[in-house]
């Protein structure tokens, strides 16, 4: 007999199903170039095993990192499982690895978060529907706000009040989820402000941006979950607070709706993701190395939506990490602006970033 773990960094499934699902896909798929991550993590489970023991002792087939794939299958010896199950998924999970075991069904997050075979539900408070909750904007928005605080909380996130729900301090920044109602539709995003190399600092506007804007429909549709929202998000953001969705939420019948789609957005596919971000270079690679489909922020490969780059969080995390294509992509959205009579408006800003980055143009 036989036992079979498989591990991967993303996308992170929200049930026993969707890793299945999710298997299938990255088996076919390979990496465009060697990763190193797999190496590191094997290294280090084979650190935590006992140190009395060999490594035939605890495998079946010694593990070998593939550079180029997606998934790394390991197969722990079946005498052993009660010693090197614990080691590979407390390991993995702090390395920010997804763990699926096909045997039992269950699926351990980045998070922490074990999913078992017929999935999680959100960890949602039953808030009891008050009267008002047709008739009231505001008591609507409380009650969604909070029934979906212990999801938050149980993964660290802070309570806040006013049109800020909630606060996370990641190792790349501050992670806030803004909500504001408006009439009868909540206006909902969520913002990762960057935390900068002390050279980089001056660079931060007064709100802690440039940040990036997370994009909700993105994870649906990866994760083939229901989001409503209005319209697609607006083309202008001038700072963290800004419109992105637009939610329905009419009555006391959609609020609930949409506190069901939040929860099954963020229980799982967005706050396991924020919760894999441990460095500057995650956010790079997000931003500025992963295929435009696979690009989880508002706007960023949009490149002829000039309002939607005002910002340029990614040419400053590019930046923030040296990476060696710096210059060519900010020489890039330079001649970008400078070709369009609109774009030429927006110059200014842009030579103020680029110059903090210690890149200078002549005007």
């Amino acid at each position: 007999m036989s036992y079979v773990l498989h591990l991967w960094r993303h996308p992170v499934p929200v049930s026993s199903e969707d890793a299945q699902a999710m298997l299938r896909d990255l088996r076919q798929q390979l990496s465009f170039s060697p990763d190193a991550a797999a190496g590191q993590l094997l290294e280090a489970i084979a650190s935590a095993l006992p140190p009395d023991g060999e490594p035939d002792d605890y495998w079946t087939e010694i593990p070998e990192p593939d550079p180029f794939a997606l998934v790394q299958s390991l197969s722990p010896s079946v005498a052993e499982l009660e010693v090197v199950l614990p080691v590979i998924e407390k390991t993995a999970i702090a390395l920010g690895w997804v763990v699926f075991d096909p045997q039992s069904g269950q699926v351990h997050t980045p998070s922490g978060q074990v999913i078992g075979p017929a999935g999680a539900g959100p960890a949602v408070a039953d808030v009891p529907v008050s009267p008002d909750l047709d008739v009231s904007p505001s008591a609507r928005s409380r009650w969604v706000q909070q029934s979906l605080e212990p999801l938050f909380a149980q993964r660290g996130w802070r309570k806040l009040r006013g049109e800020t729900w909630f606060q996370k301090k990641l190792p790349v920044g501050e992670a806030l989820v803004y909500s504001k109602m408006v009439r009868d539709t909540l206006h909902h995003g969520v913002w990762i402000r960057l935390a900068m190399p002390s050279h980089l600092q001056h660079a931060l506007n007064m709100d802690g941006g440039p940040d990036f804007t997370v994009s909700l429909q993105h994870f649906a549709q990866t994760h083939r979950l229901p989001f409503t929202y209005l319209e697609p998000p607006p083309l202008f953001k001038q700072r963290a607070g800004g419109v992105t969705y637009e939610l329905p939420m009419g009555s006391a019948d959609s609020a609930a709706t949409r506190r069901d789609e939040l929860a099954a957005l963020y229980d799982g596919p967005v706050l396991d993701w924020l919760d894999q971000l441990h460095t500057l270079q995650d956010l790079d690679r997000w931003a500025n190395r992963v295929p435009d489909e696979e690009c989880p922020f508002v706007g960023l490969r949009q490149r002829s939506a000039y309002r939607l780059l005002n910002h340029h969080p990614d040419l400053l995390v590019a930046a923030a990490v040296n990476a060696p294509d710096f210059e060519q992509r900010a020489l890039e959205r330079y001649a970008l602006y400078e070709a369009d009579a609109f774009g030429q408006g927006l110059l200014p800003p842009l030579r103020k970033l680029l110059a903090a980055c210690g890149l200078h143009f002549a005007r």
